[in-house]
């Protein structure tokens, strides 16, 4: 069965933008004898050695990895932006081999103000040649991520176009199934009684072929299990492309259970449905 990852990230509604989240995480993974946790740059408190090297160890201490980190991006700013993301990745990735991690996650950016999709699109596949260029020399690998938010690649079409127009080794690609456009989580609809679009469920059919790891997006709007999106149509889709990477579980609280309750709830549910057969899956 595919590994299973838990993005500290999701800790954010108890612990904010804190290693706390980190902590708790690696806690949580070990209780639940997964594989391990993903984490976000915002979350450290530096990038000193001596600090990661000791992070490093308390996490491996209880029996889980650490996948890949995540830059964050500000989708509301306009291109102009890109230098300074261009400069915290490589810092980034100057720090990976202190963490002991190989991989980092870029999102693409925001179509803002006066900016055509055309212009940002060429921007933003600039902006992943030159990190990919520097993360090729490092050693490490950069996780193309697609997100929707306004910003662009957020659709199969796009991702494809993005991939094929990058001639790096260092690049791969975390399908997120919550961010590209017909996500209620994403697209700026969402209200409980929503379900994502078609179009959403179009883009991953597309795309998990490239795909190396995914980003599994859970709301828990209503009660039960997730709505917003279908994962039994979502995991169909993943069997029937063979896809084995890690699934990298994250949770973004649109209704009232926290995350520490919510995250169990999702690996039993995702666990569940993965080892159910291609054909019994409704």
């Amino acid at each position: 069965m595919n590994p299973i990852y838990l993005q500290a990230l999701s800790f954010h509604d108890i612990y904010g933008n804190s290693d706390d989240c980190i902590h708790a995480a690696a806690d949580l993974a070990a209780e639940l004898g997964i594989a391990g946790i993903d984490i976000e740059d915002r979350l450290l408190a530096s990038f000193e050695p001596d600090y990661l090297h000791q992070l490093a160890h308390q996490i491996e201490g209880k029996g889980v990895q650490i996948g890949y980190c995540g830059l964050i991006v500000q989708f509301t700013e306009p291109v102009s932006s890109i230098p300074d993301e261009i400069d915290r990745a490589k810092a980034l990735i100057d720090a990976m081999p202190d963490l002991g991690v190989d991989a980092i996650r870029i999102p693409g950016n925001g179509v803002v103000d006066d900016q055509t999709l055309e212009f940002t699109f060429d921007a933003v596949k600039a902006k992943l040649l030159t990190i990919c260029e520097y993360a090729a020399d490092a050693g490490i690998n950069v996780y193309l991520h697609n997100h929707n938010h306004g910003s662009t690649p957020s659709t199969g079409a796009q991702v494809l176009k993005m991939l094929d127009e990058i001639d790096n080794p260092a690049l791969s690609y975390v399908v997120d199934t919550g961010q590209f456009q017909g996500s209620p989580g994403a697209g700026g609809f969402g209200s409980p009684d929503n379900g994502a679009q078609p179009e959403l469920y179009e883009s991953i059919e597309m795309v998990v072929p490239r795909a190396s790891m995914s980003r599994t997006k859970f709301y828990f709007a209503n009660n039960g299990d997730e709505q917003w999106l279908d994962y039994p149509r979502i995991v169909r889709i993943f069997k029937k492309a063979n896809f084995t990477g890690p699934l990298s579980i994250v949770y973004e609280p649109r209704g009232k259970l926290l995350s520490k309750d919510a995250l169990p709830k999702a690996v039993k549910y995702l666990t569940e449905l993965m080892q159910k057969d291609l054909y019994t899956l409704r």
